[in-house]
């Protein structure tokens, strides 16, 4: 290769490394740079150069550091080779390597001359690398995870504090020691095994581990490095405890018998929130699988149940972050199944609920129970009574028998007028025995009205006298001149009678009950002001009740009687109806002194009392002549009421059943009343009644029974219909009879 050719593959080479040279004269002052050295300057080739305008691109340090070797090198003769930085006559910044030695003529300087290379690229690769490492190192050591590097001898060559921390090692007695001696415990585990595994294959490994030593469970990722191993690791011993302690009590809550169900809060309605879980328990209480139940929405869940409250009142309780309670009733093979149920919100960090779970109880046979007792209870009440009621009937019977053979005997005016109303009271009296005994068997609703406590308890005693044996003196105390009350007469009568049983009870062999009624001024048990009662109180001389048990006894089932002896209804019932009507009751006692029970009646505000019917015969002149058809499946009782209509003035027609009443009524166009038994075979009077209301509907209706209008819901009674309470008096008829002209 001739000189030409060299030189052409040199100038290739700097061109490519970006390298160029330059040379100073000591004597002329003249600087000599090649044609790359011009271009990276941004100096035109011909441009006179001093060493102190070459030295002037230079900047900063870098210059310092050129100036600095330049005077070296021509005082000493010492060479140089630096990395510094340049700013080009354009103001462009670069990074160079430059080198320069010193040419010698009898141990003299004369000249300087060196190479100049454009290494931005190099240096700019090399300070992100510098960065990235102080990035990477700074994360490393201050990241709350461990982390910590092994080297191909397995010496711990870095260690971040975390680490330290939770190996619970100063960091100066790891690095550069081995693994395996400062923790010889991990030898022949798993540790090992991963460690060592992944440093043969290369593939990064990840293992879950409790270590001993530290009694601590590791979440580890081991990775291969270039020098060995890079572990990084976190405690997880708290997880693992959580963990532990859910599947704990996920067991716990999938094996109760109360069903479970947790359900989380959307956007919309609470019927379309979707169902998260449901433990077994609530499962078999849907009659559904956790599949199915699961991933549902509430409505889903519920169907065709009847929740009480519902689910709107459900979703308002639940808003104001409080539990709600309520009653679910569902079908399940043909029976009726009843969940007692709550809801309650589970409060998230903030002021608001996300979630919410629902606890179900299957108190079917718990009500059936409750409920059987409560009716053993009032039939052992009616049992109680129905000798002396019997006794009172008969008594009555009697009455009305005897008083009507004697009008057939008596031609006297005045007697038979005597006669009559003597037999209309013990009719009255025996309607009101009935309206008892519907009151004890709970078929009756409350009904208030102003009466006299006085009476009421006169009228009450005989049931009393008959409840109680004759080894138990009972007393009665009246006061003279007592207001009127607001009472519903026949929840009152059933309430003393509890009362009186209750007292009966507690008196073992010879005893008294005392019954006073008497007019008191004191506060409300609320605390509100004093003001007027009146108090009807139940004192007896037995057993007592201990001072713990004295606010329990007015709960619903709780009874100091043995099973079978008591439901726990009589005390809540009283409290119930008082509280119903704006009274209260209190109870003292004291073991082995006897009890008393208060009840408060408020005093009516207006007095209107109705005045008792009086004897005298009733005139009723029509304007016009109606036509009544009486249906009841009882011939003497449809006469009687016939009579008494056509007495009225009407002209009157019986049918037995529902087919002949409407019979009747295609051939008889001109009827202007209907009069019709409730209960009847076949189709009810109920039944009669709403279909006449649309078929004619200018026909008024009246409905006549023996049980009380409660009886009848309010919502399935055509518009208009009147009711009657048997027995019908004449007066009750007129009053109708009146409204239809």
């Amino acid at each position: 290769m001739d000189q030409h050719d060299e030189l052409r593959l040199l100038q290739g080479a700097c061109a490519a490394s970006r390298t160029g040279a330059w040379s100073f004269r000591i004597g002329e002052d003249v600087v000599e740079w090649t044609p790359l050295l011009h271009e990276l300057f941004a100096v035109p080739q011909g441009t006179d150069l001093t060493l102190e305008s070459a030295l002037s691109f230079y900047v900063g340090k870098s210059r310092v550091q050129i100036v600095e070797a330049v005077e070296r090198c021509l005082s000493e003769g010492t060479s140089w080779n630096l990395d510094v930085q340049c700013r080009s006559a354009t103001g462009h910044i670069f990074w160079a390597r430059t080198i320069g030695e010193a040419l010698l003529e009898d141990d003299r300087v004369v000249a300087l001359q060196g190479a100049f290379q454009d290494i931005t690229v190099e240096r700019t690769a090399s300070d992100e690398r510098e960065r990235a490492q102080a990035e990477l190192s700074f994360v490393l050591r201050t990241m709350p995870d461990g982390f910590f590097l092994l080297d191909s001898d397995w010496r711990f060559s870095f260690v971040n504090s975390a680490a330290v921390q939770m190996l619970r090692r100063d960091p100066t007695e790891l690095v550069g020691e081995s693994i395996w001696d400062e923790f010889p415990e991990a030898r022949d585990t798993v540790f090992e095994q991963t460690y060592r595994a992944v440093r043969e294959t290369g593939v990064s490994n990840t293992l879950q581990a409790y270590f001993a030593p530290l009694e601590a469970w590791f979440h580890i990722t081991a990775h291969p490095a270039q020098t060995g191993v890079a572990v990084h690791f976190r405690n997880i011993t708290r997880e693992v405890g959580e963990q532990r302690d859910l599947s704990l009590f996920r067991t716990a809550i999938d094996t109760m018998t109360t069903g479970a169900v947790m359900v989380e809060k959307g956007s919309g309605d609470i019927d379309t929130w979707h169902i998260i879980y449901a433990n077994s328990a609530a499962v078999r209480l849907w009659r559904s699988n956790e599949k199915l139940l699961t991933g549902n929405t509430i409505g889903d869940m519920i169907g065709e149940a009847v929740c009480t409250p519902g689910l709107k009142r459900i979703d308002e309780v639940l808003a104001s972050h409080e539990h709600c309670t309520f009653e679910a009733r569902h079908l399940r093979f043909g029976r009726q199944e009843i969940l007692d149920c709550v809801a309650v919100p589970l409060p998230d960090q903030g002021v608001s609920y996300s979630h919410a779970v629902v606890l179900m109880d299957d108190v079917t046979e718990q009500r059936r129970a409750q409920e059987e007792r409560h009716r053993s209870e009032r039939l052992a009440l009616i049992g109680q009574m129905a000798g002396g009621v019997s006794h009172d009937f008969n008594n009555l019977l009697a009455v009305i028998l005897g008083n009507i053979e004697l009008l057939e005997l008596t031609d006297d005016a005045d007697e038979a007028k005597v006669l009559i109303s003597e037999a209309r009271d013990a009719v009255m009296r025996g309607k009101s025995l009935n309206d008892s005994l519907l009151a004890f068997a709970g078929k009756s609703k409350l009904t208030p009205q102003t009466a006299d406590l006085g009476s009421f308890l006169q009228s009450v005693a005989p049931f009393i006298r008959r409840a109680i044996p004759s080894r138990i003196k009972l007393e009665l105390e009246v006061d003279a001149g007592l207001p009127p009350v607001l009472i519903d007469v026949a929840m009152a009568e059933s309430c003393l009678l509890n009362l009186a049983i209750n007292a009966r009870e507690a008196i073992e062999g010879t005893g008294t009950i005392r019954i006073r009624l008497n007019a008191i001024e004191r506060a409300h048990s609320d605390g509100n002001d004093p003001q007027t009662w009146v108090c009807l109180s139940v004192q007896d001389t037995g057993c007592g009740i201990e001072a713990p048990l004295q606010v329990q006894v007015f709960e619903p089932f709780f009874t100091t009687r043995p099973v079978g002896q008591g439901s726990g209804l009589g005390l809540s019932r009283v409290r119930g109806y008082l509280e119903q009507i704006g009274g209260f009751v209190t109870l003292s006692s004291a073991v082995g002194h006897g009890t008393t029970v208060a009840m408060y009646f408020r005093v009516a505000p207006v007095d209107t009392r109705e005045r008792e019917a009086t004897d005298q015969s009733v005139s009723l002149v029509l304007e016009r002549r109606l036509k009544a058809l009486v249906v009841d499946d009882t011939p003497a009782v449809a006469r009687v009421v016939a009579r008494l209509l056509t007495s009225l003035g009407c002209d009157t027609l019986i049918a037995a059943n529902g087919k002949e009443a409407r019979e009747i009524l295609a051939r008889e166009p001109g009827l202007n009343l209907l009069i019709s038994d409730v209960v009847m075979p076949g189709e009810s009077g109920l039944e009669l009644a709403q279909s006449i209301s649309h078929i004619y509907p200018h026909i008024r209706i009246a409905l006549m029974s023996g049980y009380t209008q409660d009886k009848l819901q309010a919502g399935d009674k055509p518009h208009g219909t009147v009711f009657m309470a048997k027995p019908v008096s004449r007066t009750q008829l007129q009053a109708f009879v009146e409204a239809v002209q």
